[in-house]
């Protein structure tokens, strides 16, 4: 087995260097595919936050060029399917594909349950954090993240036919895919800039039409708080994954 991790990176890399810590000892190969313009075209580079990390041995990079004639999904699906091809190149037979705020607790023993359900494909489950490393949603989101696949000629990012519910751009063409008992921790609403993600969401304009920042500049933010953006409740959590000191 070796496995590649495929990172899209863009906004939100002040979290990428911890991301990459949790998984780095239980992958062959760290992709950073990132890009110095958004899918909507604002420039902006997250090159001076993660070029450290080419000091690392098992890190590359690519830069993905967005074109802005087309739509943020298909982008996103052509910068996956970039990350799977490098992956394809340098002989890895699995992948995972993250973007720089998703978290795993214990990946090595995820990736121990993955290898030994005999399956080709995983998804897990998302709890999601909103503002702070210790606000995270009381329920887990009712869709799922992709986790380990194996890693094929023919495999592509984007297909229509996934059998579980996730993010369209980031299905994969396969069928034999197994949920683990695991968890994503996602990180989706803390940022130091968060005005630049909610400007480049292929949803802005949703985003732009919802309570959301009405909750996040909210003075009663907190245990209990509720969004009814996502009908889920704040609870108060540990920094398990040390982030505060990014943002405070």
């Amino acid at each position: 087995m070796k496995l590649a991790a495929i990172i899209n990176a863009w906004d939100g890399c002040e979290l990428l260097t911890d991301a990459i810590k949790c998984i780095y000892d239980h992958v062959d190969l760290v992709i950073i595919v990132y890009q110095n313009v958004s899918n909507l075209g604002e420039d902006w580079s997250p090159l001076p936050e993660i070029i450290h990390l080419q000091k690392f041995e098992k890190v590359a990079f690519m830069e993905y060029e967005p074109d802005l004639e087309i739509s943020g999904s298909l982008n996103e699906v052509a910068k996956r399917n970039l990350g799977i091809e490098f992956a394809s190149m340098n002989r890895c037979t699995h992948f995972i594909s993250m973007d720089v705020d998703e978290f795993y607790e214990d990946f090595g023993h995820a990736k121990e349950l993955y290898i030994k359900s005999g399956h080709r494909g995983s998804v897990c489950r998302l709890q999601t954090y909103f503002k702070k490393p210790t606000f995270m949603f009381d329920k887990p989101e009712d869709y799922y993240v992709p986790f380990i696949h194996e890693l094929r000629d023919e495999t592509v990012s984007g297909n229509t036919g996934y059998s579980f519910y996730v993010d369209p751009t980031r299905a994969i063409n396969e069928d034999d895919v197994v949920e683990l008992p695991i968890f994503m921790h996602h990180f989706s609403w803390v940022r130091k800039d968060i005005m630049r993600k909610a400007r480049n969401s292929s949803a802005s304009g949703i985003i732009k039409n919802s309570t959301i920042f009405n909750d996040y500049n909210s003075p009663d933010l907190g245990e209990g708080y509720f969004l009814s953006n996502w009908n889920r409740r704040i609870k108060v959590v540990e920094d398990k994954f040390g982030l505060s000191h990014l943002f405070f």
